[in-house]
């Protein structure tokens, strides 16, 4: 291989710049922080620290730690297979309606847009001006319309964020979810 003398250069003063990085001893470890002692099982030297030990030393100062006292919704209740299946079947049906909305939103646009296309075909093919300025208010009605749609598909589309949201926020699996439709 060749080397140029940039790279040469480069590589030496990499090489002796570098130096092995001591981890630090592990015993100092133990010692500034005496709770971090080895426990039963762990091999001789492996250190293990749980959240308890994050949080107690924190209240020491010794580094900032986050404690979240409250307990999730789904750790506090404990469901029987039948009140499950009872959730899973509202929340498939609140999935299936926001779908449907969805959907039935987006072939009234579909056909509003159709018709709004039509009528701005018809509203240039006309040559009088006097035939324009009576066809002018069905053309900026259908496209009012068709605005009110978009704003009532966005927030239908917004809706069914917040279903599924909503269900994840009380328990919902992925798997609730995977065989049914999308918007």
């Amino acid at each position: 291989m060749r080397y140029f003398l940039a790279q040469f250069t480069t590589l030496t003063f990499c090489l002796a710049v570098c130096v092995n990085v001591n981890a630090g001893n592990p015993k100092r470890l133990t010692q500034a922080c005496p709770g971090l002692a080895p426990i039963d099982g762990a091999p001789a030297g492996t250190t293990i620290i749980d959240n308890d030990m994050i949080l107690r030393l924190a209240e020491k100062g010794r580094f900032a730690a986050v404690a979240d006292s409250r307990p999730s919704e789904t750790d506090s209740k404990v469901l029987t297979p039948a009140a499950e299946a009872g959730i899973i079947k509202h929340w498939r049906v609140e999935h299936r309606r926001s779908v449907a909305t969805v959907h039935k939103l987006q072939q009234q646009l579909t056909k509003v847009e159709g018709e709004y296309e039509a009528l701005k075909s018809q509203f240039f093919a006309l040559r009088k001006e006097v035939q324009r300025i009576r066809f002018e208010p069905r053309l900026k009605t259908k496209a009012h319309q068709v605005e009110i749609l978009k704003k009532n598909l966005q927030s239908a589309m917004d809706g069914f964020s917040k279903t599924i949201r909503d269900a994840r926020q009380a328990g919902a699996q992925p798997g609730w979810f995977r065989d049914l439709p999308r918007p």
